[in-house]
């Protein structure tokens, strides 16, 4: 065994003026690392990198001195990411550039290319090389430009240089600027054809640069569906792809597809994506030589806010086998020689997968369900791992978007309690995604909300108010909301509202500096005032009449339809639930007149939610004068001749069926049983 002194003689040998030393040593050491995480630290410790580096700086060092020392590079770079990035900041980069430039020795430039490989396998370095992309991009591009005339599968030297090349470039896709640097410099042309050789690794590395050449990128993945190679589309070439025997050549044309398919402007079919990725998918999480990871993510990128991508991938059985995918993790976690890491990583993206496809569909998420989801989310949320807690989280949130669902199985599963838990959680993150499970726990279909108020809940949604995180208030602030919708008991909302604060209500929805705060602490006002003479005596004894109307009014004037809806509506339930309150809008000349400006709006909604002010308003008849009472409000109303302009609606042919509707409704309330007196 050698010990650490020799080690140490080795690293001081390099700097000998004899290159045969220096080839000795380089070499020993070399063969020493390779495989060994233990060598490979040892040689970091005794600061190897610089030695290695200033080798490969000098204009003069010999090829073969050149060619171990970068094997060592290549090596070293394995370790992981910090080791790498330790390279990249020697300035080893530069020197691997140049050996890889045209003319340079061939075994000099393969091993070269291999180390540069290597070391852009992470994204601290693939960004870092940001400074080098200039150079190395044309070299890169003029060895694949030098492979296109491969004609032979036997030719297996040229086709592993032009695989490395290939591989790199699409390491260095990592930001939209080097995407379109890539494409611009004729990438595009020179790949496609690649996808048509023979040589499985090559079509393998060449999806793959295409994968991150046009991930999220639509301007590229237009150009790409543009183009094609012997007459076929390059949509069709990659279906043809990803319908092929060799599992990794038909995931990498599937995450292609992907992306074409997510950017919408695949030419294939939607049907064929839906018919051949989505099913290859499913199949390709059982294939062992596979990442099972990769294939996963793939899987929920591709469903991704698409409905029917994600009822395809609940026919191919994916929730099925995620979920025995969940069940066979938590099985080994007691076992012997389990990979810990591989399987939390594994867990995070089978959830969030889940997460994914259940997200907008009621037949997925009870499929789900079925298959017990709900016991393995409330596991996940006991987690060690701060990422499963907020993944289990996320996909608890869209499983309980179900209104039956929460009605039928959230009682009996136990969730409530490890949400209410994950309130506080140390993770920001699982505060974030933990919260907003919450809001659909408190919907008032949710037989767990009066559980909810029995443990507590209003005084964890006060702490969460105080919180420096927007996204943690606003999901505060959208559970309170929830909570004081069809409450159906007075007291109850006192003690709610007294522990939230009306006041702080009120500053969070006149303030505009953070709008997603602003509209949930609106629309809490709406909902109180629809419970009735109650609550909307609540506001105005705690606020005072000349504070609401001014927050009605701001709510009139902000310029944003969703804040105006959240005005408009809480105009109206105040006119139609309280008499008294009614007399303070309705005689409020700038609210009155704000109100009926919206008769003119072009958005349909608006105009219906400013109707259903006016009927609120005309609802309130003259006092003592029977069938034939006219509007309370009948003065205020013709002064703005809200009765002939409602009329005008009504008979305009260009507005929807809803809005005439409503309009329809409305005028009901300036008509008698009779001729009112003269």
């Amino acid at each position: 065994m050698i010990s650490t002194q020799q080690h140490r003689q080795y690293i001081q040998q390099l700097q000998s003026p004899n290159p045969v030393e220096v080839y000795s040593a380089l070499r020993t050491i070399k063969n020493t690392i390779i495989g060994s995480s233990i060598k490979k630290t040892l040689y970091f410790q005794l600061q190897i990198i610089p030695s290695v580096t200033s080798l490969l700086a000098l204009d003069d060092t010999d090829v073969q001195i050149r060619v171990q020392a970068t094997a060592i590079i290549s090596s070293l770079a394995h370790k992981g990411e910090g080791a790498a990035k330790q390279l990249l900041d020697s300035g080893v980069l530069t020197p691997l550039i140049n050996q890889i430039a045209p003319g340079s020795d061939p075994v000099l430039m393969e091993i070269s290319e291999r180390a540069l490989n290597a070391l852009l396998a992470y994204t601290s370095t693939k960004m870092g090389a940001e400074e080098h992309t200039g150079t190395m991009i044309p070299y890169l591009l003029s060895i694949v430009t030098e492979g296109k005339s491969i004609v032979s599968v036997y030719d297996m030297h040229s086709h592993a240089r032009v695989e490395l090349a290939v591989l790199i470039l699409g390491k260095l896709c990592v930001t939209e600027p080097r995407q379109y640097t890539i494409a611009d410099m004729g990438a595009i042309s020179l790949l496609v054809p690649l996808l048509c050789q023979v040589y499985p690794r090559l079509q393998v590395a060449t999806l793959r640069t295409l994968s991150a050449l046009s991930y999220e990128n639509s301007e590229i993945c237009t150009a790409l569906t543009n183009t094609g190679h012997n007459g076929k589309p390059f949509a069709t070439i990659l279906l043809d792809l990803a319908r092929s025997h060799d599992p990794e050549i038909r995931l990498t044309a599937c995450l292609c597809l992907s992306n074409l398919s997510r950017m919408r402007v695949t030419s294939a079919p939607l049907k064929e994506v839906q018919t051949v990725v989505v099913p290859a998918l499913v199949k390709l999480m059982a294939c062992e030589n596979l990442d099972k990871i990769q294939v996963i993510r793939a899987l929920g990128y591709l469903c991704h806010e698409e409905d029917e991508m994600q009822k395809a991938a609940r026919d191919a059985g994916a929730i099925v086998d995620l979920i025995k995918l969940l069940a066979d993790i938590e099985s080994e976690q007691d076992g012997d020689f389990v990979d810990i890491e591989h399987n939390t990583k594994l867990t995070k993206a089978i959830l969030l997968s889940l997460g994914t496809i259940v997200s907008t569909d009621d037949e997925c998420r009870r499929k789900a369900v079925d298959c017990s989801i709900l016991r393995h989310l409330v596991l996940a949320m006991g987690s060690k791992d701060s990422e499963i807690r907020a993944a289990a989280c996320l996909c608890a949130r869209y499983i309980t978007r179900s209104a039956s669902i929460c009605r039928t199985h959230l009682p009996e599963c136990g969730i409530l309690k490890p949400i209410l838990n994950l309130l506080s959680d140390r993770s920001e993150e699982v505060q974030v995604t933990a919260s907003a499970t919450l809001v659909n726990l408190m919907l008032n279909l949710s037989p767990v909300r009066m559980e909810a108020l029995k443990e507590g809940v209003v005084d964890m949604l006060v702490k969460l108010l105080q919180s420096e995180n927007v996204m943690i208030r606003r999901n505060a602030l959208w559970s309170v909301r929830n909570t004081v919708t069809e409450l159906d008991d007075d007291n109850m909302l006192k003690e709610i509202l007294d522990k939230i604060k009306v006041e702080r209500l009120y500053e969070l929805a006149i303030g505009q500096d953070e709008p997603m705060t602003q509209e949930q602490a609106a629309c809490i006002f709406r909902n109180i005032v629809n419970e009735g003479q109650s609550g909307i005596n609540i506001l105005f004894d705690t606020l005072g009449s000349e504070r609401m109307i001014s927050l009605i009014q701001q709510l009139l004037t902000a310029g944003d339809d969703k804040f105006i809806l959240h005005g408009l509506y809480l105009f109206n339930n105040v006119a139609v639930r309280s008499p008294e309150h009614c007399d303070l809008i309705a005689r409020c000349e700038i609210l009155m007149q704000a109100v009926i400006g919206f008769l003119s709006s072009s958005s349909p909604e608006l105009i219906i939610g400013a109707v259903w002010c006016i009927s609120g308003v005309a609802s309130h008849r003259v006092d003592g004068a029977g069938d034939n009472a006219l509007p309370k409000y009948i003065d205020e109303l013709n002064l703005h001749n809200v009765q002939s302009r409602l009329e005008s609606l009504a008979a305009d042919p260009r507005v929807s069926f809803e809005v005439h509707d409503r309009v329809k409704s409305c005028l009901d309330n300036f008509t008698t049983t009779s001729s009112a007196p003269s």
